[in-house]
């Protein structure tokens, strides 16, 4: 009887690996995520909390390997390693988070103006979106939020939220009307 021979295989450098899972991750392979994850979220969470607040780093780290799921077919490892591609994702997740806070604070100074007292430009820096937004229900932050920071028509978000159109209308008033006061009473 014959041994057969013993094949070896060469050890995969990191870099490949997370190629290979990327690969695998745009077949449709969840596991291979789950993969990715592990390797790079703890470096990818240090790198959102000091680049957004520590406030928002969980759902950064989130977003982005939401976003690789959806975008791993378009991973070819010439832009770099794949560590370097989702930081990347990150980065951009990041800024366009910090855009959408600023598109919504700048809808609320406009509510504002529109009121009987309108904010100075000392008063902008006193506004705090956060706490703002939690004091409405989650319908009516639901419906602001995808409004005033995502750009959605009310006819959209009805769509969306497979809700009446005279709902919606009327959220936003509402949502509106209680951001306005909230923000009329910090400002005094």
């Amino acid at each position: 009887m014959t041994v057969p021979a013993l094949r070896l295989v060469p050890k995969l450098t990191p870099q490949a690996v997370d190629t290979v899972a990327l690969g695998r991750v745009a077949n449709g392979d969840l596991s291979a995520l789950g993969e990715l994850y592990d390797r790079h979220a703890r470096a990818l969470l240090r790198f959102a909390s000091r680049a957004a607040g520590q406030h928002e780093a969980e759902d950064v780290i989130q977003a982005t390997f939401l976003k690789v799921a959806k975008v791993a077919s378009t991973y070819d490892g010439r832009s770099g390693t794949a560590r370097s591609w989702l930081y990347g994702i990150t980065a951009r997740l990041i800024q366009e988070r910090h855009r959408s806070l600023a598109r919504f604070a700048r809808a609320v100074l406009r509510l504002g103006e529109a009121s009987a007292h309108a904010f100075t430009a000392t008063d902008a820096h006193r506004l705090d979106i956060d706490r703002g937004l939690r004091r409405l229900s989650d319908a009516k932050r639901m419906v602001i939020v995808l409004a005033e920071v995502e750009g959605y028509t009310c006819d959209e978000i009805a769509l969306m939220l497979k809700v009446p159109i005279g709902t919606i209308w009327t959220r936003l008033h509402h949502a509106r009307k209680d951001l306005r006061a909230f923000y009329e009473g910090t400002s005094s």
